[in-house]
């Protein structure tokens, strides 16, 4: 390489400030621990065949700013930039970066800056030098005899990416390049030069060259000169190809300031204000920024007397105060704050307005089949205009779908069970009755590709709906709607629910407990590791047959389907009164006479399973014991077989057993009791599902799994279970004193199963 020469080239500075400000930017107080940040960027620029010209480099700005704990602060627009950011004081970096990020382009650049900031308390200025992040290439035409060189092709790249200079560009092109990354994550930093085309005599030539470090925001000049001095007289032995090095520098500046900014304050002003007449809540506030004083704002409507304005277009700006007393009337009024900002590095006034829209004056407006639109327009002293149109249904016969299809919320108080762990029911609304290919697609949050799911129906606004199957538990999805020729721009969300695991499920955990009976005090098993029946997970009626020294729930080595352990619920007589072996989800609360007082239900996820999984083998008894006066309530006959049963609900509150038939109150597994009256606990029941045994089940010596489906109530679409209920027993009518003695339930490993 010949002589490596570095020059300074004059170049364009781009300034860009940003106009939008918070309202109250100079008057929030802040503590001794904070500071107050003002930013300005400047993007170092050689702009030539520019792909983004100025204001878009403003508008694709992003700006972070990070400590030790992450990212505190981060904005995308300039024109979005508050022009105060308050931070605690420590230490910071900023970083900034605009432009097109592209392998290899002629038009396309990138800049970016990177500044640590230490915050300090008070006001904290500094300004963001965005140099071009590009290493660019270029062909210095100067040096090329195109009496010698014909035909001439320059091709530039890198692993990446490369561009071609021939005849057609060479002489004024640049290109520019984002250096790719390599596999251990370096940077790389060489060119390939490879320079093509005929000699005088038309002999073609091929000469290359690589050039190694090169920088970004610096310019390699491809030199291509003839020597034909040399010993090599044909092809491009003559041709000499040497790089000149040239860091871009900054010559000069220019202030770009954005238009006027209008916006509504807790409202899109894009989207139309819809209301029934006379039932609108609350006021419209509009602000109004500009970086210079607003010079005119107009209000405007074609209907000026439905809207109750004093004509059809008033500068509020230049308006006699008769007109403006009539607008403050009819409920409108015009709120003109300047805010002169001292200490500001560019010297310039911001105005920041507001316009209020009072309910009263929303109220007033009449129902009709169309639209209200009030236009509002702010010029400012630099001559920049931004232009709104507040857009007013009054009745839903005016209300406007810019869509075709609409999706509706995913979260829907009418359907609780819209959204399960593993499956989400959404909905959308046609409102185009000529749209056709319609749908939902969806994509788990984080992720980039969409999965569509067709969706039935074709009349304007009617409501259709789709399920989604095989989705992830506690996973966020997006979802929007798609047409033919029609995709939504913006995604909603929703969150399907999480799975609950049922504690101690695989009965591996057990303890014991000491309780005062009427013949003294007992040792009673608990099927849980607590020793504290009112905290563990499980209960059983131990407690009661305690009295009697008989035990109804135990552990089990003799048969398992997993671990250790299994439950075990014998059946058992004790002073001649059937005493069923159970277990359930809840307390034994207390012990009355010789009856039971349950609490069934213990709190859990609210989640929506479809059915409880357990591992079970039963072994009904014969020579059933039926106690007198209950035969009404009993489906079991003496001397026959007895049943084994397990019912599974889903309630909104935990629910009371009692045996006592004084009292008596068993779950409500229906909406009467066993007298046939209303059950007033049915009200709390979101889902029940049972199975119910009068003959052995399962192979002898093993677990076989069952399944009890839930079966949702009406009520389950409004009311959230918080609890949930599981109860076995090895002889179903427990309750009420009946069943054998002999009567042997086994059961393991539960587990509820979402659909």
């Amino acid at each position: 390489m010949k002589n490596l020469r570095k020059h300074i080239n004059v170049a364009a500075t781009l300034l860009i400030a940003s106009a939008a400000i918070q309202s109250c930017s100079m008057e929030t107080p802040f503590s001794e621990s904070e500071g107050i940040l003002q930013m300005k960027l400047v993007i170092n620029s050689d702009v030539t065949r520019a792909a983004m010209d100025r204001q878009e480099l403003a508008d694709n700005c992003v700006i972070y700013i990070s400590n030790d704990k992450g990212i505190v602060f981060k904005e995308k627009g300039l024109g979005n930039l508050p022009e105060q950011i308050t931070l605690r004081q420590g230490h910071y970096i900023a970083e900034a970066w605009t432009g097109d990020s592209v392998p290899a382009s002629f038009d396309s650049k990138f800049y970016r800056c990177y500044e640590p900031i230490d915050i300090i308390g008070g006001l904290n200025e500094i300004q963001l030098n965005c140099k071009i992040a590009n290493v660019v290439a270029s062909v210095n035409a100067s040096t090329i005899d195109e009496a010698q060189i014909k035909n001439l092709h320059v091709t530039v790249s890198t692993s990446n990416g490369s561009l071609e200079f021939d005849n057609s560009n060479f002489k004024t092109a640049k290109g520019y390049f984002m250096m790719p990354y390599d596999a251990d994550g370096n940077r790389e930093s060489v060119l390939d030069i490879k320079v093509e085309g005929e000699n005088i005599l038309g002999e073609p030539f091929t000469k290359t060259k690589t050039v190694q470090n090169v920088k970004p925001a610096h310019e390699y000049a491809v030199n291509i000169s003839y020597d034909d001095t040399g010993e090599e007289p044909q092809g491009g032995g003559y041709l000499v190809v040497t790089i000149d090095e040239t860091e871009i520098m900054v010559a000069s500046t220019v202030e770009i300031f954005a238009a006027p900014l209008i916006e509504g304050v807790d409202f899109d002003i894009d989207k139309q204000i819809v209301g029934n007449p006379g039932q609108f809540e609350g006021e419209r506030k509009v602000k109004i920024v500009a970086f210079d004083e607003i010079e005119s704002f107009t209000i405007e409507c074609k209907d000026a007397g439905n809207l109750n304005l004093p004509s059809q277009k008033v500068d509020l700006k230049k308006v006699d105060d008769l007109t403006i007393a009539q607008i403050n009337a009819a409920g409108i009024t015009w709120d003109k704050t300047v805010e002169n900002v001292e200490n500001n590095k560019d010297g310039h006034t911001r105005q920041l307005s507001y316009i209020y829209f009072s309910e009263a004056y929303l109220n007033s407006l009449p129902a009709r089949d169309t639209e209200y639109r009030i236009d509002l327009t702010a010029t400012d002293g630099n001559g920049k205009t931004t232009a709104k149109t507040l857009r007013i249904a009054v009745g839903e016969k005016a209300i406007v779908y810019d869509d075709p299809l609409v999706t509706e919320e995913a979260s829907d108080p009418n359907n609780q069970m819209a959204i399960g762990a593993r499956s989400a029911t959404l909905r959308a609304s046609i409102k185009d009755e000529t749209a056709s290919g319609f749908g939902i697609q969806y994509r788990e949050e984080g992720t980039s590709e969409w999965t569509k799911v067709p969706m039935n129906g074709s009349r304007a606004s009617q409501i259709i709906t789709v399920t989604l199957r095989d989705l992830k538990p506690g996973t966020t999805y997006e979802y929007k709607a798609f047409a033919d020729g029609f995709e939504a721009s913006d995604s909603k969300k929703f969150t399907t629910e999480s799975i609950y695991t049922i504690p101690n499920a695989s009965m591996e955990e057990w303890s014991t407990y000491s309780a005062s009976t009427m013949l003294g005090t007992r040792t009673v098993v608990l099927p849980g590791g607590t020793g504290d029946k009112n905290t563990s997970f499980w209960g059983s009626g131990n407690e009661g047959s305690a009295t009697a020294n008989k035990v109804v729930l135990d552990k089990s080595e003799v048969m398992k389907h997993s671990g250790t352990y299994s439950a075990r619920l014998a059946s058992t007589s004790a002073v001649g009164v059937i005493a069923a072996g159970n277990m359930f989800i809840g307390s034994y609360v207390k012990t009355d006479g010789t009856n039971g007082v349950l609490s069934l239900g213990r709190e859990y996820n609210a989640s929506h399973p479809s059915k409880v999984r357990v591992f079970a083998n039963y072994r009904p008894g014969g020579g059933v014991s039926v106690k007198s006066d209950n035969e009404k309530y009993v489906d079991i006959v003496a001397n026959g077989t007895d049943q084994g049963q397990i019912y599974v609900a889903l309630t909104t509150e935990p629910i009371e057993i009692r045996t006592n038939p004084s009292n008596r109150n068993l779950f409500p597994s229906g909406p009467t009791n066993e007298d046939g009256k209303a059950h007033e606990d049915y009200s709390k029941v979101v889902a029940y599902g049972e199975v119910t045994w009068d003959k052995a089940f399962g192979a002898d010596g093993s677990l076989e799994a069952v399944e009890i489906p839930f079966i949702y109530t009406d009520r389950a679409k409004t009311l959230k279970p918080k609890y949930i209920v599981i109860v076995a027993s090895a002889s179903k009518f427990g309750d009420f004193f009946c069943g054998s003695a002999n009567s042997v339930m086994y059961l393991d490993d539960f587990e509820l199963v979402y659909e």
